[in-house]
């Protein structure tokens, strides 16, 4: 690609020299890993908040990992709005994010990171070949954090996918280290299953939303672990619910106007049109549920849910074919736009296909059970539950 270099106001030097305020911290999902050097105050307390503990913020860090300068822009602008529209684009997704390459050369790149309705823009500026990246924020405030959350999530998912990780849509919790992955399309009550599971049966929680399972080497067992995004609530579930109170008197980073008195006791529904639900982070998820969240988990059994509001009671079926369940939960394509890093900003680890291969294989061979269920499985949700889990031949946990 041909592009002409930026002005020197654009690009940050890639190894600014060391402030006396800079926090060094390692970030890891193993066995991808970064070293972040911040110059922002309070940064690694805010990226803590959003992804910990699924994302391991140390202080140690490892000697080979590659290297992240965040500084601030000391309020210089970004490039102007021309320049960013006349740039090379990438876009995945309609919702972003959009990445403007403003310099690229054997030497570095220089990207500008933006088109979020809910981040900030950042400059970027990497050298491949030394493994290192200077990251420009705009200030310290939550909207350029989650910008660089999803910047540094897409670093550490190209490191994972290289050696031969599954992204999937999916939810999943846990007991005794042993998962239960919900998988299929949206709108079918996977959240819903997470949610109640984990604050009505004591579960612990994986994901709501995005699974990243791997495995050491082709013959290791894999590992499942959820992926750290806001977690989501239909307001319907907390219609008498003991947690609906903490709910009502949270404030929470991002919260729709009116998200909890829209909620009718009785409701509920799963289709988009009319579907309301709220969002929480991490942090305020733990703190208003009281809900664990567990780590590396050994995946155990696979519930396709279809929730269905005119149906009575439920049904629970074993599958013998879940293929086509798995091959349509995995991730790929612009749906990877926050765990890749297609611009190949950073060299990464020698692709390992085989480990891919047998982690689809193991995958395979779990138990699988199809659930159809209505409104009336929310009242004696405890007895569904256990119902789901000795369907799959798994230890049920019938309450905290």
């Amino acid at each position: 690609m041909a592009v002409a270099p930026v002005s020197p106001e654009t690009g940050h030097p890639p190894s600014p020299p060391f402030s006396a305020g800079t926090q060094t911290f390692g970030l890891a999902l193993p066995p991808a890993g970064l070293t972040v050097h911040s110059e922002v105050p309070g940064l690694r307390e805010a990226v803590t908040a959003l992804v910990h503990p699924l994302f391991e913020v140390t202080d140690t860090v490892s000697p080979g990992a590659s290297r992240l300068w965040v500084v601030p822009r000391a309020g210089r602008a970004l490039p102007g709005e021309q320049e960013l529209l006349t740039a090379p684009q990438m876009l995945l997704h309609p919702d972003g994010p959009r990445l403007a390459v403003l310099e690229s050369s054997h030497e570095r790149t220089v990207v500008v990171r933006h088109g979020e309705q809910d981040s900030a823009p950042l400059v970027i500026t990497a050298r491949p070949d030394a493994r290192e990246m200077t990251v420009e924020m705009p200030d310290g405030l939550s909207l350029s954090v989650r910008a660089l959350v999803r910047l540094l999530g897409s670093l550490l998912g190209t490191q994972l996918i290289r050696r031969g990780a599954v992204f999937l849509h999916g939810s999943a919790v846990a007991a005794d280290g042993a998962s239960i992955v919900m998988l299929g399309p949206k709108h079918r009550g996977k959240s819903s299953l997470a949610f109640l599971a984990v604050t009505l049966c004591g579960a612990d929680f994986v994901s709501d939303d995005t699974l990243v399972v791997w495995a050491d080497h082709k013959a290791a067992p894999p590992v499942l672990r959820g992926w750290p995004k806001r977690v989501g609530i239909g307001t319907a579930l907390l219609a008498g619910h003991p947690a609906r109170g903490a709910f009502e008197r949270a404030r929470l980073r991002r919260r729709r106007q009116g998200d909890l008195r829209t909620a009718r006791e009785g409701t509920w529904s799963t289709g988009p049109e009319s579907r309301k639900r709220l969002f929480t982070d991490l942090d305020e998820f733990t703190a208003l549920t009281g809900a664990s969240i567990a780590t590396g988990t050994r995946p155990a059994g696979i519930v396709l849910p279809r929730a269905d509001r005119d149906r009575r009671g439920w049904r629970i079926e074993p599958v013998a074919d879940r293929a086509g369940a798995l091959r349509d939960s995995v991730l790929a394509g612009g749906e990877l736009r926050n765990y890749s890093d297609y611009l190949s900003l950073l060299s990464g680890p020698r692709p390992e296909p085989d480990v891919r291969a047998a982690v689809f294989g193991a995958l395979d061979d779990l138990p699988c059970v199809t659930v159809e269920y209505g409104p009336d499985a929310n009242a004696d949700f405890p007895r569904f539950w256990g119902e789901i889990t000795a369907a799959l031949a798994l230890p049920g946990r019938e309450g905290r």
